[in-house]
Parts: structure tokens; C-alpha cells; sequence
């Protein structure tokens, strides 16, 4: 802990010299290493806001999110360095062995209103949009959760997710606050249940947090003392059957606006069907709401509006969408504010929230929070676009897939290959439908608006390049796709991930 606050010191010394203070932020585009935690310490200890840049997020998502936010300077490595030449912002390697000269002797303590981080979800008019949370959000979280087990330097976590994403702040603070062993999980393992289930062995890890979509292809042998913290999607219950015997299990609710955890359910069980999101932790108010603002009782569905010490401060140079989502609360103190989540819950008997979906067209796959909005913009600016429309289809129970249903301009001129290529080079890979369908004309109902039901099932595979397999091995395989996929006609040329497929 040492070396690692001194190391932390050299680099808050060196951002601070490029002008790296309160009411700034840092850019940070770095795979998960120890040299990444040491740099987020460093900016964290100059008063500014780290700003995490997903490698793998393509070149038009970095370069609006570099141009929104405006940070002051950008930490990153030689071989990352190209992706941000061209931007008018100052470029500091972390590997730059020049950081040793700094001094490694603390800046003043940040204030706990200073922002700590920026992180970037999908926004609801298509435009993303930058999340600000101070350190006394992040505090509070830990003063506010009672996971039935102990927060203490006995406990090894791992560091699994992209900084991009908000468990990565739960996962690092997790540790280091109580002074626990941090497991930074490379990319490389990552990608392989098998390798990252050898590493969760080989380290004792003893606090896992994940989302269903990842842990459903994670084996739970030799894994005993391992708890898990489930959570950023719903969660079957044939996960709970698997996880829940012999540790401790919780199902954890909370938006990156109240910074995560605002929610956590009742140590789980086998046998108790699909969980709840929970009820609030310490610190946090919930209020479900009609339209009018207006408690609804018991098992009646409303939307959930939440208050307390987690809520952030609002979207990073957005004041105007901030007021529109972050509301004066009027149940609270004056000046108290709620946020409004456009989730739709309903409180149960228990006091635990049943979650029922979403208010608006933000859906979550595989953990990641989607605005359709977003991929709907990249669509209606391809050629050969007429109108286009983005849903979630769910055709087998569990397997919930992004498709895309367009006409076209002139008729027989697009290639649905070719607008997934497109898609990939302005969304992160996540976003990228997994298919495409071309429609004369999108159904509408009586009332003039979209029939999402009469909307056909897509045909995930390339029936006109279709190759059948040619030998025993590939006939294995393209019958394993078949019965995991749900998808008949598997060709040896098609992809398993374009298919819907995902780790």
C-alpha cells in the first residue's frame, strides 16, 4: 500500500503540473493493470475526475466523449497512444519513466463534494452522456451496504470489468478501502470462463461481483470461498439454484446516477425463484410514483425515484438535461433531490422491489445499460436509410438480442452485412445489432404507431452463403451453435458472436 501511494503521488504531481485540479477531469484510456489503478489514484488525488475510455470503444465514441467532456489531460500507454493523436488534449504516458522524478509526497486531500469520477452511460435522446459522482457518493456506499460480509484486509476481490462500467469503481474501492487484495483480472482472461475460474482458484478470491450473463458460463467448483455480488441486469433464478448454497449470495440494484448500490436483496437462496432487486441500503429513500408524482400502494407498478447520499451530481456539462432528471424531492428536507430512474418496480409484501422493466426504451444486455436511441441515430445516418426502428427481442427466454428493422431509400440496395460493418465502426461492440432485417415498410398499428409484435423474427444466419459442414468436427459444432442459439441452418462461415452469440 505503500509503494502504491507513492506511485499514486508521482502521478498526481505530474497531472497537477499540466493543470489537473478540482472542476477538472482526466482522461483515462487503459486496459485493466496495476499501472491503471496507480493512475486513477494519481487523479483522483489532484481534486480532478478520472474520465475512463474503453480501448475497445471504436474512434467515434472516443472522439465524442473526449470533445463533451474537455478533459485537461489524458493518461495512457505507448501502444493506446495513436488512438488519441489528433485531439486538443495534452497526452501523458503512464509507462513514461520520467514519473519516477516526481516528488512522492501527498497534494492537499480533495474536498468530498470534488467530483471523483465521469462515467459515460447512453442517453435517452441518442447522445451519451457523462455521469458525475464525488467522492463522498463513493464513501457513502461503502458506510451504506451491509453484504453479510466483512469489508476488511482478510478479503481478496477481483478486478474484472472495464473502467467504463461502474462495477469496476465498486470492485477497486471494495479493497483498497479496507485494505484488501486487489485481483487485477487482464483482458486476455477475461474472454475464458475456464482461465478466469483458474485464476478466481489460484488467488482465494473471496469477493466476486458479476453480472448473471457472465457468471451463467462460470463453474461454481472449488469457487467455496467466494461470495458473490450479483447485479446490473436481472437475474434468473436457475443462477440462484447454481450460486447461492454454501455462500453468501446478494442481488444488488442501483443506477450509475446514485452511484451503484442503492438496493441490495436479502441473502439469497436456492429455490426461491428469480430474486428482487432489494430494498434500500442505508442512506437511501425510494419512492414509487405514478405519473402525478404520487406514491402507488403495494404490489401496484410504478416508477422508482430515488434519494439519499448516493445521488450523484448530475451529467458533466449538462445542466439543462441534469434538471430534468435529478427533481426536487418532495418528501424529503428542502433542497433534498431525487432522481428519477424510468425503471418500473413494485414494492412486494416483504418491502423488497420486484423489478418489472424499463419506462423507456433503455434495455440492458449482458449487464450493459443500452439506450436504443443511440444505435437508432448511428442507423439514420447510413446511406441508403429510410427509417429504422432498434428493439430487444427476447425469441427464446433468457437470450435477449438486439435487432435492427429498416427500409430502404431505393429499393434492393442494402446489404445487411454491410450495415452491421458500418455499425461496429461508430458503437461499441455491444450495441452492434446481431441482426439486421430489411422491411418494405415497418407495421403499424391502428393507433398509427409501431407494432413492435407484428415485427418478423430475424434470420440470424447467412442463408446465402451458406456452406453445410463438410467433416464430423464441424458437423459438431454447428450442432452445438444450433442447440445453444436456438438457431437452425448454422453454415461453417457463420460467426457464433454475429450470430447473437456471447461469452
Amino acid at each position: 500500500y505503500r509503494e502504491l501511494d507513492e506511485a499514486a503521488n508521482r502521478v498526481a504531481h505530474l497531472l497537477s503540473g499540466h493543470g489537473a485540479g478540482p472542476g477538472q477531469c482526466v482522461a483515462l484510456m487503459l486496459e485493466r493493470s496495476a499501472h491503471a489503478i496507480v493512475a486513477i489514484l494519481g487523479v483522483l488525488k489532484t481534486g480532478a475526475a478520472y474520465l475512463p475510455i474503453d480501448p475497445a470503444h471504436p474512434a467515434a465514441r472516443i472522439a465524442f466523449m473526449l470533445t463533451d467532456a474537455a478533459p485537461i489531460a489524458a493518461l495512457t500507454t505507448a501502444d493506446l497512444h495513436p488512438r488519441l493523436d489528433g485531439y486538443a488534449v495534452t497526452v501523458l504516458d503512464v509507462d513514461d519513466p520520467a514519473i519516477a522524478n516526481h516528488p512522492a509526497t501527498g497534494l492537499p486531500t480533495p474536498a468530498p463534494d470534488d467530483i471523483a469520477h465521469i462515467i459515460y452511460t447512453s442517453g435517452t435522446t441518442g447522445t451519451p452522456k457523462g455521469v458525475a459522482v464525488t467522492h463522498h457518493n463513493v464513501v457513502q456506499l461503502f458506510d451504506a451496504l451491509d453484504l453479510g460480509v466483512d469489508l476488511a484486509p482478510g478479503q481478496v476481490w477481483t478486478q474484472f470489468h472495464s473502467y467504463a462500467f461502474d462495477f469496476s469503481v465498486w470492485e477497486i474501492w471494495g479493497a483498497l478501502l479496507f485494505g484488501g487484495r486487489l485481483v487485477v483480472v487482464p483482458e486476455s482472461l477475461a474472454r475464458s470462463p475456464e482461465d478466469f475460474h483458474a485464476l478466481l482458484i489460484a488467488e482465494r478470491v473471496t469477493v466476486l461481483t458479476q453480472t448473471p450473463s457472465a457468471v451463467r458460463g462460470l463453474s461454481t467448483e472449488g469457487l467455496g470461498s467466494a461470495n458473490l455480488v450479483i447485479g446490473a441486469e436481472a437475474c434468473p433464478a436457475e443462477i440462484v439454484d447454481r450460486w447461492a448454497p454454501g455462500r453468501v449470495m446478494v442481488n444488488v440494484y442501483g443506477p450509475t446516477e446514485t452511484t451503484m448500490w442503492a438496493a441490495k436483496s436479502a441473502p439469497l437462496t436456492a429455490g426461491s425463484g428469480a430474486p428482487p432487486i432489494g430494498s434500500p441500503v442505508t442512506g437511501a429513500a425510494f419512492f414509487v410514483l405514478d405519473g402525478w408524482l404520487r406514491p402507488v400502494p403495494a404490489g401496484v407498478t410504478g416508477e422508482l425515484y430515488l434519494a439519499g447520499r448516493g445521488v450523484g451530481i448530475g451529467y458533466w456539462r449538462r445542466t439543462g438535461l441534469t434538471a430534468t432528471r435529478f427533481t426536487a424531492c418532495p418528501f424529503g428536507e428542502p433542497g433534498t433531490r431525487m432522481y428519477r430512474t424510468g425503471d418500473l418496480v413494485s414494492w412486494r409484501p416483504d418491502g423488497q422491489l420486484h423489478y418489472l422493466g424499463r419506462a423507456d426504451e433503455q434495455v440492458k444486455i449482458r449487464g450493459y445499460r443500452i439506450e436504443l436511441g443511440d444505435i437508432h441515430t448511428a442507423l439514420a445516418a447510413l446511406d441508403g436509410v429510410d427509417h429504422a426502428v432498434v428493439i430487444a427481442r427476447e425469441d427464446h427466454p433468457g437470450d435477449k438480442r438486439l435487432v435492427a428493422y429498416l427500409t430502404e431509400t431505393t429499393t434492393g440496395t442494402i446489404e445487411p452485412a454491410a450495415i452491421r460493418t458500418a455499425l461496429a465502426d461508430q458503437l461499441p461492440t455491444y450495441m452492434v445489432p446481431a441482426a439486421v432485417v430489411v422491411l418494405d415498410h415497418l407495421p403499424l398499428t391502428v393507433n398509427g404507431k409501431l407494432d413492435t409484435h407484428a415485427l418478423p423474427p430475424p434470420d440470424y444466419t447467412n442463408a446465402q452463403h451458406y456452406r453445410a459442414p463438410t467433416n464430423a468436427i464441424e458437423d459438431i459444432l454447428t450442432g452445438i451453435y444450433t442447440h445453444v442459439l436456438g438457431i437452425d441452418h448454422i453454415g461453417i462461415d457463420d460467426s457464433f458472436f454475429d450470430l447473437g452469440g456471447d461469452s
